[in-house]
């Protein structure tokens, strides 16, 4: 399992695999910096907390999605994964150890993003940072291995984690909290206990943060934990009772 760790882990930090993300990082800072021109009267604390929920919160998904594809199913379209699946290592070690290096870089992105938010509006922040941390890495856990087994299961997996990414994760958080339950990103702004927002605008509405959440920090944190450990099981299960060939297709 270290192995794969190891391997995954140094080929998704490769720097033209970062460019990107570094990209948007640099995007959170500018958009922290002169987030004070969309809302003057905004408070630094204000500002940070509308970039994480708007960048932030809504770039890990997409981050997971992509990084999370390439363990499997970016194999069996470039037709690679006869060569993966040669290796002496049982099945699920190799999966489990790709899947946790995706876990380490989510969470890289995510939080080299939120720090550079949180330089962008000074440092000057009256919130407990650890929150935010946590939210970012349990939300990590969460939407990999969601992400993981949706790609055992379907051709092309991409497009149905970023539909779930940007569709369902934009509607269900701002519906009333017993549906919020259903939402990964709410789940993460429960923990990160940010405070409410009064501006109700559009922009609050692509965020998610438009309900009312009232879920508790120590039960979302254990119950996406929960999540994540058996989906992870359950892809283990699956990737090691099923067969992968590449697709004739995928050209």
């Amino acid at each position: 399992m270290i192995v794969p760790f190891k391997f995954a882990l140094k080929e998704s930090l490769r720097f033209r695999k970062t460019i990107p993300w570094l990209f948007l990082s640099v995007c959170a800072f500018v958009l922290a910096s002169t987030w004070k021109l969309i809302g003057k009267d905004s408070t630094q604390t204000e500002q940070f907390v509308n970039v994480v929920n708007l960048l932030v919160f809504r770039l890990l998904p997409l981050a997971a999605a992509i990084c999370t594809t390439a363990i499997i199913s970016q194999e069996v379209e470039q037709k690679t994964i006869v060569y993966l699946l040669t290796r002496p290592v049982e099945r699920w070690k190799l999966l489990v150890g790709r899947w946790g290096a995706t876990v380490v870089t989510v969470t890289l992105f995510s939080l080299l993003s939120l720090l550079t938010a949180y330089l962008g509006v000074g440092g000057n922040v009256k919130l407990p940072l650890y929150n935010d941390v946590l939210a970012v890495f349990v939300g990590a856990l969460a939407y990999t291995s969601l992400f993981l087994f949706v790609t055992l299961l379907f051709n092309r997996a991409l497009i149905i984690c970023v539909l779930f990414a940007f569709g369902w994760e934009s509607s269900i958080p701002n519906l009333p909290t017993g549906l919020q339950n259903l939402s990964i990103l709410a789940h993460m702004q429960g923990i990160a206990k940010h405070p409410e927002s009064k501006t109700g605008n559009v922009l609050d509405l692509v965020a998610g943060i438009l309900g009312e959440n009232k879920m508790n920090a120590t039960a979302s944190t254990f119950g996406l934990i929960v999540f994540s450990v058996v989906m992870v099981g359950l892809s283990a299960y699956w990737f090691t009772t099923h067969e992968y060939i590449p697709r004739e297709d995928a050209e």
